[in-house]
């Protein structure tokens, strides 16, 4: 298949073809048929479109996590996590969410990245549900030796902010 865009310019030009066009959804829904490097070229364009304009995602919150478990490419998680982030928590599919995000935690075949996103995302669900805050303290506690920097630092805040919680 080829390649979408070979750079970082090339990729900004697309970004603004489909914003221009209205074609947010399509880029979405082309996202969810290519788990493969072509996907991986859809969604660093889809982060790149809800880092510009995001508001249009909310309504498909709840949709990413009925596919987005079944994804192999580790870049299409990351990029796809990194833009749910900003996002108000889903309520309507919240236990699949929170059950996704401890999955991905704890997974040692998950790219550190995506990680970083999943914690970010189940440190907002546990300011909901408290009860979740041992859990996942724990889960970071246990697995922060194994961690690189990038997640052992935001392993750290999420720690201190759960400490709040906890006590």
């Amino acid at each position: 298949m080829e390649r979408l865009f070979s750079s970082k310019e090339d990729r900004d030009q697309f970004v603004n073809n489909i914003l221009k066009e209205g074609r947010c959804d399509w880029l979405y829904e082309e996202l969810k048929k290519h788990d493969n490097p072509h996907g991986n070229q859809l969604a660093w364009a889809l982060s790149a479109v809800c880092d510009r304009e995001n508001q249009w995602f909310e309504k498909h919150r709840d949709d990413i996590v009925v596919w987005l478990p079944n994804v192999k490419t580790q870049g299409i998680k990351r990029s796809v996590l990194r833009s749910v982030v900003p996002l108000p928590l889903s309520v309507e599919k919240e236990g699949e969410w929170v059950d996704y995000l401890f999955e991905l935690t704890q997974n040692t075949e998950t790219d550190i990245a995506v990680k970083v996103h999943a914690i970010e995302i189940l440190s907002k669900y546990v300011i909901r549900y408290p009860e979740l805050a041992n859990e996942l303290y724990l889960i970071l506690e246990d697995n922060l030796p194994y961690y690189g920097p990038a997640l052992k630092s935001r392993s750290k805040k999420v720690m201190k902010k759960l400490t709040k919680v906890l006590y």
